[in-house]
C-alpha cells in the first residue's frame, strides 16, 4: 500500500468542493458587475441628457419643459435670478426606474 499513486476519493471530493466554491464566487462577481455595468451605463445616459438640455437652452433653442427619451422622463424649468436681470438659472431633472426610482439633477446659470 506504500506504493499507491494517484489521489483519494477524499481528495478529489475536497479539490471537487474548492473548485465549486470558487466558480460560485466568480460567477456572483460576473453577475454582479453586469448590474453595475448597466446602473453605471444609466446615470451617464442622465447626466448626458441633462447636459444636452442645458446646451440646447445655451444656444437658445425652444424647448419642451418635459420629454421623454426612452425610460428616462426629462424636465426642464427655467427662472430668473433675482438682483441679476441677464440671468436665467436652468434646472434639468432627468429620472427613470432600475431596481428603484433614480433622479439626477443639474442646474446651471446662463446667460440671456
Amino acid at each position: 500500500m506504500g506504493d499507491a499513486r494517484g489521489y483519494s476519493l477524499i481528495e478529489f471530493l475536497v479539490a471537487t468542493l474548492i473548485f465549486g466554491l470558487v466558480a460560485t464566487a466568480v460567477a456572483q462577481t460576473i453577475i454582479l458587475t453586469q448590474r453595475f455595468r448597466g446602473v453605471s451605463a444609466n446615470w451617464l445616459r442622465a447626466t448626458q441628457l441633462a447636459s444636452e438640455r442645458i446646451e440646447a437652452v445655451r444656444a437658445g433653442v425652444l424647448i419642451d419643459e418635459e420629454s421623454e427619451s426612452g425610460i428616462f422622463r426629462r424636465e426642464t424649468s427655467l427662472s430668473g435670478v433675482a438682483g441679476h436681470p441677464g440671468l436665467t438659472r436652468v434646472d434639468v431633472s432627468v429620472s427613470w426606474r432600475d431596481t428603484e426610482p433614480k433622479r439626477f439633477i443639474l442646474s446651471t446659470l446662463v446667460r440671456r
